[in-house]
């Protein structure tokens, strides 16, 4: 049995604590990662794991050993890359991206890269749902206005950064009057993502600033938002991009431009473990490079 196989089954079940979900994004049986794992210790002559029905538990020996094995399958990796023939990016990305940003920013650009790397390949999965990068066999994930995960074995790359505006119909401008404040906002219809009521965040020259906001409608979906906010059912804060054709064709109008708002981190996240780290890596650089370029973002 190759022993490179099995020091990386070995390092993915440390990973997921699991050896069927190392199975399954490894593409194996549960029975074969297990004969991985035991082929491994009989040819080391050590125990690397503790097997209860419960969990997995790495030994002494196993924590030093995946460190050990990490450095060396990275290695491999990078060896292979220099020699590859052609080189550059290659094979198959499996990408999880949210759905309006994927489907509205995102997409565009992926026709461009497949272009510039003839030996890539993408299975974009559109969700919005959180992602297990090992459980779910997912190679990269892109998500917009989130936390990077506090994991040792994540990595968090960070892509762009969104503008937030405060927009809203003529029509219901026309019936609310000059807002002046931000904390107007407190006692005007708003449109929200999430719970309601909402707290908007702001930055002002005396410190931040926490405005509660409440209104007849909320969603989980940007899209729909821009659509309640076009129909003229409140205020909205949203990611520049989304409103941008909106606010040139006077569907919607911009309030309070001097506001400060923190602005939106796009990040890509993939796994330290991961295979194919050449075609991850220039799918970021790409897209570092070319979505602030293509839409109403900055460069992070």
């Amino acid at each position: 049995m190759d022993l490179l196989q099995q020091m990386a089954t070995f390092v993915r079940i440390a990973d997921s604590a699991s050896i069927s979900r190392a199975a399954r994004s490894l593409g194996l049986s549960v029975a074969m990662a297990s004969r991985h794992l035991r082929g491994l210790e009989e040819h080391l002559g050590v125990e690397l794991m503790r097997r209860t029905t419960r969990q997995l538990t790495l030994t002494e020996a196993g924590s030093e050993f995946l460190v050990r094995s990490r450095a060396l399958l990275a290695g491999v990796e990078e060896a292979r890359e220099v020699v590859r023939p052609g080189r550059g990016a290659a094979g198959l990305l499996v990408m999880s991206l949210p759905v309006s940003f994927g489907l509205g920013q995102l997409a565009p650009i992926f026709l461009t890269l497949l272009e510039k790397h003839p030996r890539l390949e993408f299975d974009l999965r559109f969700e919005d749902r959180f992602v297990d990068l090992l459980a779910d066999g997912v190679d990269l994930a892109i998500r917009a206005g989130i936390q990077a995960p506090d994991s040792p074995f994540v990595v968090a790359r960070k892509i762009a950064l969104v503008e937030r505006v405060l927009c809203v119909a003529p029509k219901l401008l026309s019936k609310l009057g000059r807002i002046t404040s931000i904390e107007a906002l407190a006692s005007s219809p708003c449109i929200v993502q999430g719970a309601m009521p909402a707290r908007w965040s702001f930055d002002s020259d005396e410190g931040p600033k926490v405005i509660s906001v409440r209104g007849r409608v909320r969603s989980n979906n940007v899209l729909a938002i821009r659509e309640a906010a076009i129909a003229g059912l409140g205020i909205v804060r949203m990611p520049l991009w989304i409103v941008d054709e909106d606010l040139r064709a006077k569907r919607l109008v911009r309030i309070l431009p001097e506001a400060r708002m923190p602005k939106i981190e796009v990040l890509g996240m993939y796994h330290r473990g991961s295979k194919g780290s050449a075609a991850i890596r220039a799918t970021l650089d790409f897209l570092q490079t070319e979505l602030p370029l293509r839409a109403k973002m900055e460069k992070a």
